[in-house]
């Protein structure tokens, strides 16, 4: 028996100048450029939710999360109905999924990202983006609570830092 580890592919521009230095992570905001764009909707959409309400949810945050849940082939379409998501399955979301997405594309996540995501998956919810067979928005939220940041530090061995990749 063979094991295959799939690695997402990380696309983008690479930022102008390249550090000398290739242990040193790229900024998020460089990394997740091009999910970003291919997420728009979601992030803009997310975005004007949370301003309405008086809540942050920056974009680079949506867009990691929609970069890591395609990555992970999470079911759904994650800029439509995505889901179903299950309270167990979000710690190993945020500290696996996201810390590998990251290690790949050569860039720390932001501690604060479960935060963001307690209220991403609020608004997953209340604009009908989370799939009817999710765990109820409190156990997602306390799944989240209790997850902390994401770990790249388990994923840095797949990788060095190169930063965002040509497509």
């Amino acid at each position: 028996m063979s094991l295959v580890i799939l690695l997402p592919a990380v696309a983008g521009r690479r930022p102008d100048p390249v550090p000398s230095d290739p242990a040193r992570p790229w900024p998020l905001h460089d990394a997740v450029a091009e999910p970003r764009r291919r997420h728009r909707r979601l992030v803009t959409s997310a975005g004007q939710w949370a301003m309405a309400r008086g809540l942050s949810v920056p974009a680079d945050h949506v867009a990691l999360w929609a970069a890591a849940a395609a990555c992970d082939g999470a079911p759904g379409d994650v800029d439509g109905v995505t889901g179903p998501w299950l309270a167990a399955a979000l710690p190993t979301f945020v500290g696996s999924t996201v810390g590998a997405w990251c290690a790949l594309a050569g860039c720390r996540p932001p501690a604060d990202l479960p935060d963001s995501l307690r209220h991403l998956y609020a608004f997953l919810a209340g604009s009908g983006r989370l799939h009817r067979g999710s765990d109820p928005l409190p156990e997602l939220d306390a799944a989240l609570v209790s997850c902390g940041a994401p770990d790249v530090e388990a994923h840095l061995e797949l990788t060095t830092f190169p930063g965002p990749l040509a497509a």
